[in-house]
């Protein structure tokens, strides 16, 4: 058809001339007869004549125009064809394809990736010689594999073959508005946006401003929206995994909550969920009954450490067709014991008066015989002898009633916060307050709040105030939303020292010192746990590498009965799990975030290499580990799978070994999709298609690029010319 209609269109035209010519002929076929009677005409004639010129000339212009009108109907012109034939068919494009997590949804035999992939390289077929095209990969963040467009449109279609799907989110915005601006930055005559996506709606969050930057350039820039997905209903998915208990000792069983969603619109049943520890088969399960339509449904599973150092721990689900999320890992490091250094600040007479009696119980809660064996070593020192106590030698510190030290000892517990170590303060009456307040809090920085004024009676039992028994937001004390953990609020108060925040400004980033400036070494104050009235009961703050941790009442019965209560015991040892944790906290993250871990001195410099997860052996990255912050630091930022990353340092001594692990955002897992009215509005700015099993985008952008056919217009005025010179015809040829 598209050699056909020109050549009508031609012969149109050259039958144009068909009627002049005749009319040319007809003019000489006249002879001249000398007849003595036709002078008596001549007169007649000479009156009618211009007359009859004017009606010649203007049938002979309806007879043409009706031959043009028919030869250009039957050609089936478009109005861009003119354009193209005076400026030329290139097009020059941006290619947008959605490599989020989403797009791996399968039906059984495709993945919507690759069904994108494959409208990508239609797109690409539609393109006349000359055409150039950019690429850029879209998920949470817009990736320009191609920025610029490039006329080798077989280095875009390797390019798109070769293209990974990541386990990122998705917000096409980003994408949208760099493909805008590429295409805005240069010479053209037709530019093109194919975007080529699944619909679902979580990832056009930005719907009303996407349709207003399209729309803003739609008179040069022509968009074309492809939505591969189609119609799931049915999805479960692992949400959310985390450590429940408070430390992760070598061969103690620990509990890991792991939480099930059901994404789809049905009931699911009989879902089995399995955790394990590396590559170990499941070390536990457990099979979920029911799972209603958009509920969850957390389970406790257990496993063990079976040596010190990192491990990777994974729960999983049966697969099915977005197996992005039926599973999720994180990364821990099991520890061989924890030593604690109890600082006793009012000894007593009887060792149950000791401040540290309890403590002491609680971080051994077995029975003596077998305190040995105990991964928890607690050391036992008074306050004269702190002075003289080696701080790096534990894991945490917990001043418990201590009335103040000397400035060396100040110092060196400064020093050893800023390297990693844990700092514990229970008050109590011998406290000095103004000490903790003018020199730890206001000069160094290194407590969350100030000691402020006291508040009830030690000695009186019937006024009491208690702590808060439901909404615990910090992970020290979230196991108490569930009820079946026991509860925290039936300890009674009957003292205790307001803790009042210290202020916090977010220091300024200077991207210019980033890398010689150190670090502040004061994080954000946070409340761990309130009373009941809302004041705060315990609260932490991060100094350098390590974390203090405040209480306002005492360890011991004097001012308040929760040392006697069975929450006690998880409330510490959760506490002393969160400070030898802190150096590890980063050990997970979200995909696509930046890991960031300090290094020892003697490996600035050195080469870190990166194992990804679904990388061969063979195919590892390299970082070189730069100061940064005034520390010695290892940054990787290529984290868009989920799973484990293992590190290692060629050369060091000890060897080093890290494992971390990146987690989905589980808001990719919705089943979600545009709606009519969304689909309707990206309607009204591009040329929106949804992919069929017989699509065909070359098809489509030929017809969306080609323009509006008007050959019914142009037959309905050769019908209009033609009733309209024969009844001139009629009417000029009337006897006169």
């Amino acid at each position: 058809m598209s050699f056909l209609n020109p050549f009508l269109l031609y012969a149109g035209i050259a039958a144009v001339s068909l009627p002049i010519i005749i009319h040319l002929l007809n003019r000489r076929k006249f002879q001249r007869v000398v007849w003595a009677a036709m002078r008596f005409l001549k007169v007649s004639v000479e009156q009618n004549q211009r007359r009859m010129q004017i009606e010649d000339i203007l049938l002979l212009v309806l007879r043409c125009l009706l031959i043009l009108l028919l030869g250009l109907a039957l050609s089936r012109p478009v109005l861009s064809r003119l354009a193209k034939s005076l400026f030329g068919s290139q097009v020059t494009a941006v290619l947008i394809l959605d490599n989020s997590y989403s797009m791996g949804m399968s039906d059984g035999t495709m993945t919507r990736f690759d069904k994108a992939k494959k409208a990508a390289e239609q797109a690409l077929d539609t393109m006349p010689a000359g055409s150039a095209a950019a690429v850029i990969l879209a998920s949470d963040i817009a990736q320009p594999v191609i920025p610029e467009p490039t006329f080798d449109l077989n280095l875009a279609r390797r390019t798109l073959r070769d293209a990974p799907l990541t386990d990122r989110a998705t917000d096409l915005a980003p994408a949208i508005e760099r493909a805008i601006d590429t295409l805005q930055r240069r010479l053209l005559l037709r530019g093109e946006i194919y975007l080529l996506t699944d619909g679902q709606s979580s990832a056009w969050r930005q719907l009303g401003h996407i349709q207003k930057s399209l729309d803003a350039v739609k008179n040069k820039i022509r968009a074309h929206i492809v939505l591969v997905g189609e119609h799931e209903d049915h999805n479960l998915g692992v949400s959310e995994l985390r450590l429940a208990s408070g430390l992760t000792p070598v061969k103690q069983p620990l509990r890991f909550e792991v939480r099930v969603t059901n994404y789809g619109k049905d009931d699911a049943r009989d879902i089995r969920v399995t955790l394990n520890v590396d590559s170990d088969p499941p070390s536990d399960e457990f099979t979920i009954d029911s799972l209603p339509a958009g509920a969850t449904k957390a389970v406790s599973l257990f496993a063990k450490l079976r040596s010190e150092g990192f491990h990777s721990v994974t729960a999983r689900i049966s697969e099915e067709r977005l197996p992005a999320d039926d599973k999720r890992t994180i990364a821990l490091r099991a520890i061989k014991e924890a030593r604690v250094l109890l600082v006793d600040g009012e000894p007593g007479a009887e060792p149950r008066d000791s401040e540290t009696f309890f403590l002491r119980h609680a971080l051994v809660p077995i029975a003596p015989d077998e305190a040995a064996n105990y991964f928890i070593k607690p050391t036992v020192i008074t306050g004269t002898e702190l002075a003289s106590a080696r701080f790096d030698d534990f894991d945490a510190v917990i001043l418990a009633n201590v009335a103040e030290f000397p400035e060396t000892t100040t110092r060196n517990l400064e020093n050893y916060l800023r390297r990693g170590g844990g700092l514990v303060i229970f008050p109590g009456a011998k406290v000095n307050t103004a000490f903790y307040n003018d020199t730890l809090a206001k000069k160094l920085k290194l407590l969350p709040a100030t000691f402020g004024a006291p508040r009830g009676q030690a000695d009186q039992d019937e006024k009491f105030f208690t702590l808060q028994e439901k909404n615990f937001e910090h992970p020290i004390v979230s196991i108490w939303n569930d009820p079946a953990s026991g509860t925290l609020s039936s300890a009674r108060f009957f003292r205790a020292l307001d803790l009042v925040p210290m202020p916090f400004t977010q220091p300024p980033t200077n991207k210019t010192t980033t890398a010689t400036a150190p670090a502040p070494d004061a994080g954000e104050p946070r409340v761990i746990l309130r009373y009941a009235d809302g004041k705060p009961a315990a609260m932490e703050r991060d100094f350098g590498l390590g974390r203090a941790v405040m209480f306002s009442s005492t360890a011991s019965t004097r001012w308040n009965d929760l040392p006697v209560r069975l929450s006690f015991v998880p409330l510490i040892h959760r506490t002393i799990g969160s400070l030898i944790q802190r150096r590890d906290e980063g050990l997970n993250l979200r995909v696509g975030e930046k890991f960031t871990r300090r290094a020892a001195p003697e490996l600035l410099g050195k080469d870190a290499q990166v194992f990804k997860p679904r990388a061969t052996d063979a195919v590892r990255d390299l970082r070189r580990i730069e100061m940064l912050g005034g520390w010695p630091m290892f940054q990787y930022d290529q984290t868009d799978f989920s799973g484990v990353y293992e590190l290692s340092v060629a050369g060091a001594e000890p060897p080093v070994s890290i494992r971390f692990a990146a987690q989905p955002d589980a808001t990719e897992s919705l089943l979600d999709e545009l709606s009519a009215e969304q689909k309707k509005m990206l309607a009204s700015v591009s040329h929106l298609v949804e992919w069929g099993p017989k699509f065909s985008l070359k098809d489509q952008v030929a017809r969306e690029r080609s323009g509006s056919e008007f050959w019914l217009p142009l037959m309905f005025a050769a019908l209009l010319v033609a009733v309209a010179e024969s009844a001139l015809g009629q009417w000029f040829s009337r006897s006169k």
